[in-house]
């Protein structure tokens, strides 16, 4: 049944704000069921079909028994569904969804976040 649950979730390990994110997803995921996956590592193009430049918009996740790619919103939801502290979210990411909001949300946030390439930080960065 796990098997079917699968997901991998291809993330910015560039942005501060979503590395913190993958921490947190990393130590709610007791069941194992996430797998997460930086797209800046090299051979990124072969996990997935999905260009560079779409993956350094938005968070893309993969469920591994079909191959179903979602993105956004989507994904979060996705996400939540796979952690037992998050599930009771659920209904209202995909009612967000559904109605248009969650992406637009979603977006802005992706939008406004920073990207800080790895050693390219200098002595004026502040990131813990």
């Amino acid at each position: 049944m796990t098997l079917n649950l699968k997901l991998i979730v291809f993330y910015d390990n560039w942005c501060p704000m979503c590395t913190y994110i993958k921490q947190r997803i990393n130590r709610l995921d007791w069941c194992n069921l996430i797998q997460m996956q930086g797209i800046r590592e090299s051979g990124i193009e072969n996990k997935i079909t999905v260009p560079l430049e779409e993956l350094e918009k938005k968070m893309y996740a993969v469920i591994k028994s079909t191959g179903k790619q979602v993105s956004g919103i989507d994904a979060i939801t996705a996400i939540a569904m796979r952690i037992p502290v998050l599930f009771p979210l659920w209904p209202l990411l995909k009612l967000s969804s559904s109605l248009g909001l969650g992406q637009k949300i979603y977006q802005y946030i992706a939008d406004n976040r920073s990207i800080v390439p790895i050693n390219k930080c200098d002595s004026s960065c502040h990131i813990k």
